[in-house]
């Protein structure tokens, strides 16, 4: 469990939330969704979600419109505010992006 403005983050519930959204996104776009409770810059708790995009996602026409709906599902379906009153904060980054610069927290 992690200490949030308003108690605790029951890690079993939010662990759910994360594996029902996931669920819900396009297999054709996004790899994986790893995600980490933390402090952010400002001091303040916040769910950090780090996304795997396909590389086909991950082109200049397709990005905006992907990471606004991965970023739309994850929140909605997680309510971190609501439940937790907590902020996400979303990372993307491509396939070959990982590929090229390997950071184990992404898998």
């Amino acid at each position: 469990m992690a200490l949030s403005p308003t108690g605790i983050i029951n890690q079993a519930q939010l662990a759910a939330a994360v594996r029902n959204a996931v669920a819900k996104l396009d297999s054709n776009e996004v790899r994986l969704v790893r995600y980490s409770v933390g402090v952010d810059s400002t001091g303040e708790i916040t769910i950090f979600f780090r996304i795997l995009l396909t590389d086909y996602a991950s082109q200049e026409a397709l990005l905006g419109d992907v990471t606004t709906r991965v970023a739309t599902i994850l929140f909605d379906e997680n309510k971190p505010f609501d439940n937790w009153g907590v902020l996400p904060e979303f990372s993307f980054r491509s396939e070959s992006e990982q590929r090229s610069h390997f950071d184990a927290a992404w898998v």
